[in-house]
């Protein structure tokens, strides 16, 4: 039995992964239509940027070298992109007026959703062809005299994860072009504009190990979440009616990822004889999961009280 769920396991990490030529190829593409506003703000801001990333110390893994976006500029540039594109876009709204988004909004989650159920699955299949325990896995490694072909998927699907951070910015987008202001809440921004900053942080310098565990939750929920979203606009009105009733129980469900991260970093510090990830790293997940549930925490209780307010 044992040796037929490694093979299996090992079948669908490998069916599953990501070829080598795809990413380069992205990467090209994606830098020939952003170039012509990235490379004056590369001019402008990059040496400062570069300089001060040099300057915190932060090594870069040699499977991460491997792989585009693994420079700070580059993300600075896209964070700074999204918040400037959500100020104007709420500026020239009177002007817009309300749009529908309804086709965009559909394609949109509907491609998030087969996307984060890929990451969930792959990067599940591939922690259990690697051996790992649930918490306190090493990155593991690859090289060309030393190949390990799981290495090398988990760090490509950590990635991609990461990477998946950039289309979720159109959440905001859509949020604003339907003139739905109340929803883009200090909450929403922070959490949008700052897990891309740390996912390259973890990316960079750890591209796999524990950062498996937090990359295959927030898949998970992700695949609840966007099929809701999906669902809610493509559905008919008894299709809504019904999957109305689960709206606040993703944030539940979002609390109870936050909370097992704790967990895992409390375990990674404080329960094993010695981290195999970087203590450092698990430090950075456990402060900024507490920040999440603090923030997510009072979203339910505002949110619950003004409920309550509307039904009495």
């Amino acid at each position: 039995m044992t040796t037929f769920v490694s093979s299996a396991t090992n079948w669908v990490a490998g069916a599953l992964e990501m070829p080598d030529a795809w990413i380069a190829k992205g990467a090209e593409l994606t830098s020939l239509v952003v170039a012509p506003a990235y490379e004056p703000f590369d001019a402008l801001a990059g040496p400062s940027i570069r300089t001060a990333f040099a300057n915190l110390g932060l090594p870069k893994h040699p499977m991460s070298a491997k792989l585009p976006l693994m420079e700070p500029v580059p993300v600075v540039f896209s964070v700074v992109g999204y918040l400037v594109t959500l100020a104007i876009l709420y500026a020239v709204g009177k002007g817009l007026g309300k749009l529908s988004m309804r086709s965009f909004a559909t394609v949109h989650n509907l491609f998030l959703f087969l996307l984060s159920l890929y990451m969930c699955v792959g990067i599940a299949a591939t922690a259990v062809a690697s051996g790992f325990s649930v918490w306190n896995n090493a990155v593991q490694e690859s090289s060309p005299t030393k190949p390990n072909p799981n290495a090398w998927r988990m760090a490509k699907l950590v990635w991609i994860f990461y990477v998946s951070k950039i289309p979720e910015f159109l959440d905001t987008v859509i949020m604003v072009l339907k003139q739905n202001y109340r929803q883009v809440s200090f909450l929403h921004l922070y959490h949008h504009g700052t897990i891309f900053v740390i996912w390259f942080i973890v990316v960079r310098e750890a591209p796999g190990g524990d950062a498996y565990f937090s990359a295959m939750l927030n898949s998970g929920v992700h695949v609840v979440m966007y099929l809701y979203y999906f669902l809610s606009i493509a559905g008919g009105d008894k299709i809504r009616k019904v999957i109305g009733r689960v709206k606040f129980y993703i944030t539940y469900m979002q609390m109870a990822q936050f909370s097992m991260n704790v967990m895992q970093s409390c375990f990674d510090l404080y329960v094993v004889d010695r981290t195999q990830y970087p203590a450092h790293l698990i430090r950075l997940l456990f402060y900024y999961m507490l920040t999440l549930l603090a923030l997510f925490g009072n979203f339910l209780i505002q949110n619950k009280f003004a409920k309550k307010s509307k039904d009495e």
